[in-house]
Parts: structure tokens; C-alpha cells; sequence
């Protein structure tokens, strides 16, 4: 049996990686859009966007229109820290903008202490308040295609 390495093994040295250009072992890469990676962008959209998360009661953007579960959570919100809400003069329920280098879009504020300061949470699936607007699909990880769902830049304000 074993893993569907060449040496049917745990690799943490992957060869495969190696023959094909990519680093062989683990390696941390500061993501290009982050406030470490582009410290200069990071002066006009100071805050990190995540939009990775999910919603228990939707798959992705599916069975949005069974009212039952659309009563869950209708609309997309802005999850913010509250001190971080505060340095932007936003409270619970305003109306704000969240802005990337790509575009904005419109949502509600929910002030959680589960959100780290100088973060921003927004959902994915969402028509009216498409986070994947906002989200840089020209950075991409080389090896998985993945795209970077929790380092894009941001800022925000009430509307």
C-alpha cells in the first residue's frame, strides 16, 4: 500500500517538487499581496481580507434561494474586530464598504472579538456582495492553482 509517493512513503524532501523546479522542502513564502509582501500597497489598504470561510447551512453559493436556510444569514456582512471598527468610526449594523486595489463592494458590519484586529472576514456565495471581486486572481500558487483567499489587502468605511 503506502502513499503515492515514488517511494510510497511520508516525503517530507519531495523529489517530484525538485525535479520540476519548485523548493523540495516546506518553505514559507510572504504572500505577494500582505502587508509584509507589499508594504507600500499596505499604506492605502492597510487591513488583510480573508474570504476562505464557509457557512454551515449553504454549499459555496448553493441553496441561497430555500428560504429556510436564507433566513440563517440573507446577505453577506463584513466581520471586523471591534477595536478595529472602532478606528474606522464603524459600529454593529452600519452599512460599509470594503475596498481591495480591484474593487468595492457593500455589506453589513458584524463587530466580533473572533476576528483578529486589522482583519476583515467576508463570506464567499454571495451575488450582491461578491467577495471574490476583491480577491487577486493573478497570484496563484504555483503547485495547487490555488488563489490567495486569506492575504488579499483591503480597507474599509462606512458608506
Amino acid at each position: 500500500m503506502g502513499f503515492l509517493t515514488p517511494s510510497r512513503k511520508v516525503e517530507i524532501l519531495s523529489e517530484r517538487f525538485q525535479e520540476m523546479g519548485y523548493d523540495a522542502l516546506p518553505i514559507y513564502h510572504e504572500p505577494s499581496e500582505s502587508p509584509l509582501g507589499d508594504p507600500e500597497l499596505a499604506w492605502t489598504y492597510p487591513l488583510v481580507l480573508t474570504t476562505g470561510a464557509k457557512l454551515g447551512c449553504y454549499v459555496h453559493s448553493q441553496m441561497r434561494n430555500i428560504p429556510s436556510l436564507n433566513r440563517h444569514m440573507p446577505r453577506n456582512v463584513a466581520e471586523i474586530n471591534p477595536d478595529t471598527a472602532a478606528e474606522h468610526g464603524i459600529e454593529e449594523d452600519d452599512i460599509v464598504l470594503v475596498e481591495s486595489p480591484r474593487a468595492s463592494i457593500r455589506c453589513q458590519a458584524r463587530l466580533t472579538e473572533d476576528i483578529r484586529h486589522q482583519v476583515v472576514q467576508l463570506y464567499h456565495g454571495f451575488e450582491e456582495a461578491n467577495a471574490n471581486l476583491l480577491t487577486d486572481n493573478g497570484s496563484y500558487d504555483p503547485i495547487t492553482g490555488s488563489v490567495p483567499m486569506k492575504s488579499s489587502l483591503c480597507r474599509i468605511r462606512k458608506a
